[in-house]
């Protein structure tokens, strides 16, 4: 499961819920167990003080009532409700609902007090029992008088209170956790703008993030945008000094080597051919120090199409004199993820390439395959045999010496392509030159 602040939060949350609402339902159900006991126990007194109120003895000690309760339910057989008044453990007068039955009451009759008792009734259910001993004026002998109740009745009104109760809060325990979810949600909703905005600008689609953020996330935010604009500008200090470096270096080694031209002796080519192996490494490491800052900064993105047009319209006027037609059509809504200089160093030498040993013609197309741009190039040149088209990747290797150049494009090509983790495919073009396909990140 991932680790996630949302999910963390709402278990959380709803365990502290649903704790609150089942310790609030067991205290309520306790509470009115409590409560319902009360009353059924008082519901037994009022019934006790009716018997005693009916119940005397005549001057010769013979016991009579003077009426019956109306409780309809004493008058139904083993309804659970009954009442008998006894004298030394013999009947002396018991509910109709008792029919020939008695009850038996465990343990003596203590006192003048009513007592709570529990037995069984006469079909064995369980009866919760209100009994007292009174003694009449004149009598020697207490009268005992019971009266019961089935404990069911008990049971059947908390459970029918339990089942309110239940549905009662498991409704109001959804609608908290759907509040808990939507406040979560609500709450962490600046962490999503923020992470929705990182994203648009790893894209390139924004540079900074939104600055009207909650005071929790505030700091957050300015360190990060501090991050950036740090990362952007040691980036274009870098390329400055980059190029400062270029210019320090190029215009002495130009110098040097067009006086060693002069020189008709065996240390003139030797120091034309080494000031030659200088420039290729200042171009090469140069070249590899302008791009190597630029692959992990966020919010690069660059239109591809704008690229190869300039491109193509620099080497049409290079090679004009050849009548080349470079076909560039097809590179509309292609955006790379990446630094335009560096796209512009991979696509200029290819392009160039092709241009070099092209004889007529020179194609460029380019489409997005998911999150991939895909950028071909081909030419209808002699090509290059599949058993040295690996070579040709090699830093410095030229097949053929006669084309001016440093045989570094390609392999400064590779180098830019591996930073940004994507390919370079070299084959046959249908037209029988070479083809090029880059395989690089795109941008929305």
């Amino acid at each position: 499961m991932r680790n996630s602040l949302t999910l963390r939060l709402v278990l959380t949350s709803s365990a502290w819920v649903v704790a609150t609402l089942l310790v609030t339902a067991l205290l309520l159900i306790f509470l009115f167990r409590g409560h319902i006991e009360q009353r059924f126990e008082i519901l037994l007194h009022d019934h006790l003080e009716e018997l005693v109120a009916a119940s005397e003895l005549t001057p010769e000690g013979v016991f009579g009532m003077s009426w019956r309760p109306s409780d309809p339910r004493f008058n139904r057989p083993h309804s659970g409700w009954y009442w008998e008044i006894q004298r030394s453990g013999v009947s002396l007068a018991r509910s109709d609902s008792l029919w020939r039955e008695s009850l038996q009451v465990e343990g003596a009759f203590i006192g003048g007090f009513p007592q709570v008792h529990q037995l069984s009734g006469p079909e064995g259910e369980p009866l919760r029992a209100l009994t007292q001993n009174i003694t009449f004026p004149d009598s020697g002998r207490p009268l005992q008088f019971i009266v019961a109740g089935p404990v069911s009745d008990i049971k059947i009104n908390v459970h029918a209170f339990t089942v309110q109760v239940a549905t009662t809060l498991a409704v109001l325990g959804v609608g908290l956790l759907l509040v808990v979810w939507f406040q979560v949600r609500f709450g962490l909703r600046p962490l999503q703008v923020i992470q929705q905005a990182l994203g648009e600008i790893r894209r390139g689609q924004l540079e900074r993030l939104p600055e009207n953020n909650p005071l929790e996330v505030e700091a957050v935010v300015n360190e990060l945008n501090s991050l950036l604009d740090h990362n952007r500008a040691l980036l274009e200090r870098a390329r400055t000094q980059v190029g400062n470096l270029a210019h320090a270096l190029k215009n002495p080694l130009t110098v040097i080597r067009n006086e060693a031209k002069h020189i008709d002796s065996e240390q003139g080519r030797v120091i034309l051919k080494q000031t030659r192996a200088m420039a290729n490494s200042v171009e090469l490491y140069l070249s590899q120090a302008r791009i190597a800052g630029t692959t992990g900064l966020l919010g690069t993105r660059s239109d591809t199409k704008a690229i190869i047009e300039d491109l193509c319209f620099s080497l049409e006027r290079l090679y004009k004199d050849r009548n080349l037609k470079i076909d560039r059509s097809g590179v509309e809504g292609c955006w790379f993820r990446g630094e335009a200089q560096d796209l512009e160093e991979m696509l200029g030498n290819l392009l160039d390439n092709a241009c070099k040993w092209a004889r007529s013609q020179v194609l460029v197309r380019a489409k997005r395959g998911g999150d991939r741009l895909l950028i071909l190039i081909e030419d209808d040149g002699p090509g290059i045999p599949e058993r040295h088209q690996s070579e040709v990747l090699k830093r410095g290797r030229r097949l053929d010496e006669k084309v001016s150049g440093s045989g570094l494009g390609l392999d400064i090509v590779q180098d830019i392509v591996g930073l940004y983790r994507g390919r370079i495919r070299l084959g046959r073009a249908a037209g029988g030159g070479l083809s090029a396909q880059l395989e690089l990140p795109a941008a929305d």
